[in-house]
């Protein structure tokens, strides 16, 4: 049997590209039940008004700051 998938958006804290037809938002998202994390992913909205998930990518605080800490070092960019 199937185990049940849940997800609550606690808070949208932005889009960080439109560059497609699907916008990539970090928002912080607790997944069935669990304390909340970070989550970098592309929503597409239906022409209901739903939100559906793609793939995406979840970090705890700490590692979002390193990947922060990562990327202000970066010199290529």
């Amino acid at each position: 049997m199937a185990k049940e998938f849940s997800y609550t958006i606690e808070k949208r804290l932005g889009i960080v590209s439109n560059a497609s037809s699907l916008p990539l938002e970090l928002n912080l998202i607790s997944f069935n039940g669990a304390p909340a994390k970070y989550d970098l992913r592309k929503w597409r909205t239906k022409d209901t008004g739903e939100r559906t998930m793609q793939k995406g990518i979840t970090f705890t605080r700490e590692e979002l700051a390193d990947l922060k800490r990562f990327l202000n070092n970066m010199e290529d960019i």
